[in-house]
């Protein structure tokens, strides 16, 4: 799963992905962590260019947040499936994770890639009604799969990240989803660093999983 991450500095995130980023810096600051539920950056294709637009973390269901997608539903599930064609990114410097602990307290890791300083998380979204303002707002979800040896020792499920140089092909329009991109750090790109252990248990945000 994925449910923290930070989105970095706005000037590598826009080198990075070769967009002019005019968003406010709030969606920047330092050692900020991204939730579900919140307003984020994400690169898509809009009016046929690459653009970088605030959307909304997670498809609210009545009863359900669904901010991950499990790459081994996404031809399965009506819901995914629908939403295929429009295929996006998620910029992060990191990502974090807490880690179960039958002492009850739940260390806290940060995720990062050997030798890059922003990340590419292969996401979908689309279009989807807020309940609670009655108002339509693009709405996306990052894409998780099996973790790797490494990251199945904090969880069982790992945010897939893209190779820069298949973010055009990710993004762009084409025939056929190509989801042959959907492939897993390996252990040894993954760097792990504890940031600290946390004292309460963090409450799941709870996560809904088919849509047939």
């Amino acid at each position: 799963m994925c449910g923290r991450y930070e989105a970095g500095q706005k000037q590598k995130i826009a080198e990075a992905f070769h967009v002019s980023v005019t968003l406010d810096d709030s969606f920047f600051a330092a050692n900020l962590e991204c939730a579900p539920g919140s307003i984020q950056p994400v690169i898509c294709i809009k009016d046929g260019e690459r653009q970088i637009v605030e959307m909304r973390w997670g498809f609210k269901f009545p009863d359900r947040l669904a901010f991950n997608a499990r790459s081994d539903k996404l031809t399965t599930s009506p819901f995914w499936k629908e939403r295929l064609t429009q295929r996006c990114i998620i910029p992060a410097s990191s990502m974090l994770e807490w880690k179960k602990t039958t002492s009850g307290r739940k260390p806290k890791y940060r995720l990062s890639v050997k030798g890059r300083h922003v990340l590419g998380m292969a996401g979908l979204w689309g279009p989807w009604k807020n309940p609670k303002t009655g108002q339509w707002e693009d709405t996306f979800a990052i894409i998780t799969d099996e973790p790797n040896t490494k990251m199945s020792k904090i969880h069982d499920r790992q945010a897939i990240i893209l190779d820069p140089r298949e973010y055009a092909e990710w993004l762009n329009e084409s025939e056929r989803p190509p989801l042959h991109l959907l492939r897993i750090l390996s252990d040894e790109e993954l760097v792990i660093d504890l940031v600290g252990p946390l004292i309460e248990e963090r409450p799941e945000p709870p996560q809904l999983g088919l849509f047939e």
